[in-house]
C-alpha cells in the first residue's frame, strides 16, 4: 500500500516537469524565432555593416597616430657629431692609456 502514494507523486513529478519543459521549449522557440527575424531583416543589416566599416576606418586610423606616435618616441635623435669631438675623446683615451690608467695586460 506504501508504494501507490509513491508511484502516484512520482507520476505528478513527472507531470509538472513535462509541462515545464514544454514552456520552456516554446520560450526558446520563441526567442530563437525573434532572433532569427532580427539578424535577416535587411535594414539591421545595412546598419550593422556601416558600423562594421567605421570601426575598421577608426581602428586603421588609431593605429597609424600609435605607429606614428611610437615612431616620434623611439626614434633615434642624435645630434650630428663634429670631428672634433672625436679627435678630442680618442686623445683622451689615449692619454689614459699611456698613464697607466686605461686597460692592463694579463700575463
Amino acid at each position: 500500500m506504501a508504494q501507490q502514494p509513491w508511484d502516484q507523486k512520482l507520476t505528478e513529478f513527472l507531470k509538472s516537469a513535462g509541462e515545464e519543459l514544454r514552456r520552456t521549449g516554446e520560450e526558446l522557440k520563441a526567442e530563437t524565432q525573434r532572433l532569427i527575424d532580427e539578424v535577416t531583416d535587411p535594414e539591421l543589416q545595412t546598419r550593422m555593416k556601416q558600423r562594421i566599416q567605421q570601426l575598421g576606418q577608426m581602428a586603421k586610423q588609431t593605429a597609424a597616430e600609435a605607429a606614428a606616435r611610437v615612431q616620434a618616441t623611439f626614434s633615434p635623435r642624435r645630434p650630428p657629431r663634429s670631428k672634433t669631438s672625436r679627435k678630442s675623446k680618442k686623445s683622451t683615451k689615449r692619454g689614459a692609456r699611456k698613464a697607466g690608467r686605461g686597460r692592463t695586460r694579463r700575463r
